[in-house]
């Protein structure tokens, strides 16, 4: 138990401090290496918790995931992908997220009921602070310069109070409420995936209960298509910018072009892939940091050297997606990464019914994830790592949960 109660206390500290200065202070201190601190706190506390644990608990996923890892790692090595230091960088970047996700998960962190009272309040004071600069940013865009940079930042970090908010609450009728209302600032920056994330929040939270059962019937198929609907209405401009008409506007004036970085790196995403298949041209080569900062000769080889925010003289948009970052990796790292969110996926919906609010917030921020890789590199960054340490508690609160449920109340699973 003090083996535990270590645990518990020191990773009550690394989450709040991930909170306040890794998602909302990381752009206001100007410090770039926040998250890689967060992330090496982290790993500590899993050594410490391995090797002071006889009878460790091997989770097959994390090794798999690892093997991977290091598997592309050898390959862009051996193929030449980019500079060593490129290579390694990226590396680093791509694989912190999961790591972050399955240490959380591996140590079975519990948040005392004493702190998670102190993280409501800390949340709802958060939430003041982002509504003010909600309501600075509508009056001025300008303003946001002296907080998050960026309309999209903004919105992220009101996500992640939002979710840190519902976890820590009872998800009674009022703390649903309350996570609605600190999601409705998140409306303030304009961004149209926000949009759609918060309907997707609304509908899960307020309409799906224990008893909802995923069957076709008038009132589910009723909700799906009305949800769908305002997802879309409020997204189909970025979705006909990305997926439908950004090969069109690639081919237009020099003046259109300039502002079309996000829908190259999509365009070239399936000749890439059936250029470098299956395995992709590896890491450092394409749609991330490390391809920026020790330019990726691809750019040239697909033309994008020339585009404005994709040269090499100014590369700051290479960066600003992840789905175009997955084609380093080939068909197969494709595959790969939708099997995964696939497979937390369908773990949180067996276990729906039984445990109703981990598995809800599980898919919530599954579809966080899945919708801010359409035009951000989010799960690389700061506040994906702390999204990742929050769905690595969820899965350790999931499993501890199931095992009271098949073998008792007294079983410790923590």
């Amino acid at each position: 138990m003090m083996l535990q109660e270590f645990i518990n206390t020191n990773f009550y500290r690394l989450l709040m401090f991930t909170l306040i200065f890794g998602v909302m202070f990381y752009d206001t201190i100007g410090f770039d290496y926040t998250d890689e601190l967060c992330s090496l706190f982290l790993f500590i506390l899993f050594l410490k918790y391995v090797f002071s644990t006889p009878k460790w608990e091997v989770n097959k996923l994390f090794l798999t995931v690892t093997a991977v890892f290091l598997f592309y790692l050898c390959y862009s090595f051996y193929i030449g992908s980019n500079v060593k230091s490129a290579i390694l960088t990226d590396f680093v970047i791509q694989y912190k997220p999961y790591l972050g996700f399955f240490c959380v998960y591996a140590i079975k962190p519990e948040i005392p009921e004493r702190y998670r009272k102190l993280v409501r309040e800390v949340c709802l004071v958060l939430g003041v602070y982002l509504a003010l600069v909600g309501i600075g940013c509508l009056i001025s865009y300008e303003s946001l310069e002296y907080t998050f940079k960026h309309p999209s930042r903004l919105a992220t970090a009101v996500s992640v109070v939002a979710l840190l908010y519902l976890y820590c609450s009872d998800y009674t009728t009022k703390d649903k409420l309350i996570f609605i209302l600190l999601m409705i600032i998140g409306l303030t920056s304009g961004r149209s995936k926000f949009y759609g994330f918060f309907i997707i929040c609304a509908a899960m939270v307020l309409f799906v209960r224990p008893s909802f059962k995923l069957k076709l019937n008038v009132k589910n198929v009723f909700i799906f298509v009305v949800a769908l609907f305002m997802v879309l209405f409020f997204t189909y401009t970025k979705l006909d910018l990305y997926f439908i008409g950004g090969g069109d506007l690639l081919t237009a004036d020099e003046a259109i072009q300039d502002t079309m970085a996000r829908a190259a790196l999509y365009f070239h995403v399936p000749e890439i892939l059936m250029d470098y298949f299956p395995l992709g041209p590896g890491f450092g080569s394409y749609a991330t940091y490390a391809s920026g900062v020790y330019y990726s000769p691809l750019y040239a080889q697909y033309g994008m050297d020339h585009i404005y925010g994709l040269s090499e003289d100014y590369g700051s948009f290479i960066a600003d997606t992840y789905y175009p970052a997955l084609a380093q990796f080939g068909c197969v790292g494709v595959c790969l990464f939708f099997l995964f969110w696939g497979n937390l996926t369908l773990k949180a919906i067996r276990n729906f019914r039984f445990i109703y609010k981990e598995s809800v917030m599980i898919l919530l921020i599954v579809m966080f994830f899945l919708i801010e890789c359409t035009t951000d590199s989010t799960i690389t960054h700061n506040r994906g790592l702390f999204m990742m340490m929050l769905l690595g508690l969820l899965f350790s609160d999931l499993k501890c949960s199931k095992e009271r449920l098949l073998y008792g109340e007294n079983t410790c699973c923590k």
